[in-house]
């Protein structure tokens, strides 16, 4: 009975080193937590947070951008992201706009990058990354806006170009004309046979649509539906 009650007790104890162990770990892996988003508020970083607070954010680029250290690295980031934010402007043509888009995102990057912000400027720091943040969504929409009238805009440009191209093959064949055949369609004609005709006569009836187009030297060709049926020359 008392090898039992030793064993049991013995059992209880390992248990409870376990607990504390356990219990151990995690207050070591929140210091490490506390430590990895805290720091120390040096003379040298009171200096910097001065400069966040005044937006003297080109002095603080020139005396961080040695980036020597991790309070360096952090103001850097944060006096490029404010820099660069206070540099943007919205009002130019509508090809800037990915450009625009290119530095919110960039600010949101920079921001990104901060490992710790002080109590004393977190507010400032915050409401940057907000409206950066929106700003960044605003110009999305914009960029995809711009990009649906882009390719409208080419898809235009690409009819208008194509016509012009029609016109110039036509007025081509028109001074140079070449041999006709039945069955050619109306563009086939006007590009690879007789070109452009002097004058068109059309006819609707219940049937369908004839025509007769007019060259000179009384050359006639007539067409049903589109296709050349008839050729008089």
């Amino acid at each position: 009975m008392k090898k039992l009650a030793f064993s049991a007790a013995l059992v209880l104890g390992l248990g409870a080193c376990g607990e504390e162990k356990q219990d151990n770990d995690k207050v070591n892996a929140d210091s490490e937590i506390v430590e990895a988003y805290s720091r120390e508020i040096t003379a040298e970083e009171q200096e910097y947070i001065q400069l966040v607070k005044n937006d003297n954010f080109d002095t603080l680029i020139t005396k961080t951008e040695g980036k020597a250290n991790e309070i360096q690295q952090d103001y850097n980031n944060l006096a490029l992201a404010f820099d660069k934010f206070n540099g943007v402007d919205e009002n130019l043509p509508r090809v800037y706009t990915s450009a625009t888009l290119g530095k919110y995102e960039y600010v949101l990057k920079r921001l990104e990058e901060i490992k710790y912000i002080p109590d004393e400027i977190k507010e400032k720091v915050n409401e940057l990354k907000i409206v950066a943040k929106e700003k960044e969504e605003k110009w999305i929409k914009k960029s995809e806006e711009n990009e649906a009238i882009y390719e409208a805009e080419n898809e235009k440009r690409k009819l208008e170009y194509k016509k012009s191209e029609l016109e110039f093959k036509i007025n081509e064949r028109t001074m140079n004309p070449k041999a006709v055949y039945i069955g050619m369609t109306k563009e086939e004609v006007l590009v690879d046979g007789w070109g452009k005709p002097i004058e068109i006569n059309r006819t609707t009836t219940t049937y369908g649509v004839s025509e007769q187009w007019v060259y000179y030297d009384y050359k006639y060709l007539y067409f049903e539906d589109g296709i050349l049926t008839t050729i008089q020359d």
